[in-house]
């Protein structure tokens, strides 16, 4: 499934990944009000507490980001980042001179202790977003892919041996530029080399207008039981503009889903998706769901 209908509905933000630092980047998504890494955030970290509480420090977590980009979901996860501190940091502390910007990032997320003791590897298709974001120890390693228009033997052995190692798939807001094809080449390799007894599992945010049937079959054809978390509803971001908002509305209500108190007030929604080995599904779920209790962040729109 391309989402070709629901992509050209939605603003294009490729632009600001071709940058050699985030700078671009950081000031586009800010400018719209962009919410959907510390919305998420407690529910990645409760991922990861959880495996390591499954699997002890044996089988430490080594977190798969799918459409990292700079590496902003290891930055939110790992180091404990809000967007709003990285906002502040590259407006106007970081240099635009890259050799400078990357050394000063590391010296800036090394001054506490990370919020997470795991591993992160980052997946995207801009090899700068990947690059920086290995320059500047954000990531432990990146793999610089576009499987949508590549064949999978592109992966290196390298790039396959990280897959294969990762025990936790982790996506923000990726879900739409990637589909099930992506998916497929990366679940077959996902956690095949002994990443712990338990697992592997993983936790997307997928904007409502995505059908997810074929994310569903294709988790289900590797043998993960796939669900939605219900009553969950994550801003991603505002609208770029009227014209924006009223063709993903259209778009939503001609699939039967109905935008009031969500996308009707001027934000892009996701849900919460999550997957796991079918025996440790309910379990997992509910640890996922149970973690908006304990977010400092601002309050998710949860329909109870």
């Amino acid at each position: 499934m391309k989402y070709q209908d629901e992509n050209k509905a939605k603003a294009d933000f490729k632009t600001v990944y071709e940058s050699l630092t985030p700078h671009n980047y950081i000031k586009e998504m800010d400018l719209h009000n962009y919410r959907i890494g510390d919305e998420t955030k407690p529910f990645f970290a409760a991922a990861a507490e959880y495996m390591n509480e499954l699997n002890g420090e044996a089988w430490p977590v080594q977190m798969l980001d799918v459409g990292c980009s700079y590496g902003i979901g290891s930055a939110t996860v790992r180091y404990g980042c809000s967007f709003q501190e990285m906002v502040s940091f590259f407006s106007s502390r970081a240099p635009t001179n890259y050799l400078s910007c990357c050394e000063t990032t590391r010296m800036w997320l090394n001054v506490v202790q990370p919020a997470l003791n795991l591993r992160c590897v980052g997946f995207d298709c801009s090899e700068n977003a990947i690059n920086f974001a290995l320059d500047a120890g954000i990531l432990d390693a990146g793999i610089t892919a576009n499987l949508e228009k590549q064949k999978s033997d592109t992966l290196s052995k390298d790039d396959l041996s990280w897959i294969r190692t990762s025990n936790l798939l982790l996506s923000s807001g990726a879900i739409g530029y990637i589909t099930d094809k992506t998916l497929s080449v990366i679940l077959e390799h996902l956690g095949k080399d002994h990443p712990g007894e338990n697992g592997p599992f993983a936790v997307m945010s997928i904007l409502r207008m995505f059908d997810k049937k074929n994310i569903n079959e294709v988790f289900n054809s590797y043998g993960y039981k796939f669900d939605i978390i219900e009553n969950i509803y994550l801003p991603q971001r505002e609208f770029i503009d009227q014209a924006e908002k009223t063709e993903i509305i259209n778009l939503l209500n001609k699939s039967g889903i109905c935008t009031e108190n969500l996308e009707d007030e001027g934000m892009l929604i996701a849900e919460l998706c999550v997957a796991s080995p079918p025996a440790l599904f309910k379990n997992f779920y509910n640890t996922i769901k149970k973690s908006r209790t304990i977010s400092n962040l601002k309050k998710s729109v949860v329909m109870v």
